[in-house]
C-alpha cells in the first residue's frame, strides 16, 4: 500500500524567529491519522532566524537525528558534548536514561534550515550517547548512502532500532532500486526536487509511505534529494511514558 503525505497538509508552527513544518504531529500541531509510521515519530523541517534557538531541555528514551542543510547549528549538552554541526553532517543522540541539550543557530546574520527526526528506541533507558559525521553528498550521486543502522555498518550511525536510514541524490536519468530483506515498512522524505518512488511522482517537501513492500525505487528524478528509512512492518507506539521532550513548541522553546 502506498500513500502520499502532501508538503502543503504538514502541520506549522510559526513563531518571530523560527518556522516549522512537522511530517507527524508534534507540539501544539496534532492529528490523529499522523502520529508517526512504525517506529518513526517525527519529521520537522525548521528554518531557524540567526542568533536564535531552543534553550536547554530534556528528551528520554527517543533516538534523535539531526541533518543540517544550511548553515550551522550550535549544541551542546549535559554529556559535556559543545559542537557545530554544519551543512552536509548528521547528528544523532540517543538519549535513552535522560539527556538536556540546547540547540541555536550560530550565525549572527544568516538563518539554518535543518531536519529533526526522531525514532522510537528497541530498549529504554540505555546509556545516553552522542554521534555526529560528515556524510559527502559526492558519495550519494545516483545511488543510497547509509546513514545510520542498528549495527553501524558501513561506517553508519549506530542507532538503538531496526531501522535503517539512506541519503540519496538523483538527477535526470538516474534511476536506482533498494531492496528490503523481507517484507518491510518505508517511508520517503523528499528533501528537494522531483522524483518517482514506486511509480508515484512526490516533491519537495512530500512524504511516501510504503507498507510491507519489498523494494522502494526511484526514477525520473529533477535534483533531488531523499531520505529513506527502512523500518519494521509493526513498529511501537509511543507510550505515556515516554519523555519526547517536546520543547520547540511557542510554550517552551526559548531565544538565546
Amino acid at each position: 500500500m502506498k500513500e502520499i503525505r502532501k508538503a502543503g497538509d504538514r502541520g506549522a508552527t510559526r513563531l518571530p524567529w523560527l518556522k516549522s513544518r512537522h511530517s507527524f504531529s508534534f507540539g501544539s500541531y496534532r492529528n490523529p491519522e499522523e502520529s508517526g509510521f512504525s517506529d518513526l515519530r517525527v519529521i520537522n523541517e525548521d528554518w531557524i532566524s540567526p542568533g536564535k534557538g531552543f534553550g536547554q531541555h530534556g528528551h528520554r528514551d527517543v533516538e534523535i537525528l539531526t541533518y543540517v542543510l544550511k548553515g550551522t547549528l550550535a549544541h551542546r549538552d549535559t554529556l559535556a558534548n559543545s559542537t557545530r554541526i554544519h551543512a552536509g553532517d548528521f547528528q544523532l543522540i540517543s538519549a535513552g536514561s535522560g539527556i538536556e541539550h540546547s540547540e541555536f543557530n550560530a550565525s549572527a546574520t544568516q538563518p539554518v534550515h535543518l531536519l529533526q527526526i526522531w525514532l522510537t528506541p528497541h530498549l529504554s533507558r540505555t546509556k545516553p550517547s552522542y554521534q555526529q559525521k560528515h556524510f559527502p553528498a559526492g558519495e550519494r550521486h545516483g545511488k543510497l548512502q547509509l546513514i545510520a543502522s542498528k549495527t553501524g555498518q558501513a561506517g553508519s550511525l549506530k542507532i538503538l532500532q531496526d531501522t535503517k536510514i539512506y541519503a540519496g541524490n538523483f538527477s535526470q536519468g538516474e534511476s536506482h532500486t533498494l531492496a528490503l530483506a523481507g517484507r518491510r515498512h518505508a517511508y520517503v522524505h523528499v528533501v528537494a526536487g522531483r522524483l518517482r518512488v514506486n511509480g508515484e511522482t512526490v516533491v519537495e517537501g512530500d512524504g511516501l509511505k510504503l507498507t510491507e513492500t519489498q523494494a522502494v525505487t526511484f526514477s525520473h528524478a529533477t535534483d533531488a534529494q531523499v531520505l529513506v528509512f527502512d523500518l519494521r512492518a509493526t513498529g511501537s507506539a509511543p507510550s505515556r511514558k515516554q519523555s519526547f521532550g517536546g520543547c520547540k513548541t511557542q510554550a517552551c522553546a526559548r531565544r538565546r
